[in-house]
């Protein structure tokens, strides 16, 4: 999407590198404006309030979502609940749904190799 001149993707990793930047769809087609999602909560309720919209947006988001829970608290358990809470965002959304189910897989079973970010080499 370009406005006024500058190309927009509708969800961007923010500069700090772990934040998420998307166009609030609830503003368009009057109004451009962003929302940062800092949080598993900022993307539940970016997602429930319809500010993304679309399920490959809808599924990126959720991705992100999971992804800001696991940088505060990477248990299973946390993982089990940002799952649970966003596939509540929009409970008749089976893409969503079925985009969480890997996700969850891949995070449980993922096991840290040399050169990666989490065993502090590389």
């Amino acid at each position: 999407m370009n406005i006024k001149g500058k190309h927009y993707r509708t969800i961007w990793l923010n500069d700090d590198g772990w934040s998420v930047e998307i166009i609030d769809q609830t503003k368009l087609p009057f109004t451009f404006g962003t929302v940062t999602l800092r949080t598993l909560d900022d993307a539940a309720r970016a997602t429930k309030t319809m500010q993304v919209r679309g399920a490959p947006l809808i599924g990126a988001t959720a991705a992100y979502g999971v992804a800001l829970a696991l940088r505060a608290d990477s248990s299973d358990e946390a993982l089990d609940r940002a799952c649970e809470q966003l596939a509540a965002t929009r409970p008749t959304a089976i893409n969503l749904r079925w985009a969480l189910a890997p996700r969850r897989f891949a995070t449980r079973t993922w096991e840290p190799t040399a050169g990666s970010a989490s065993t502090g080499s590389g």
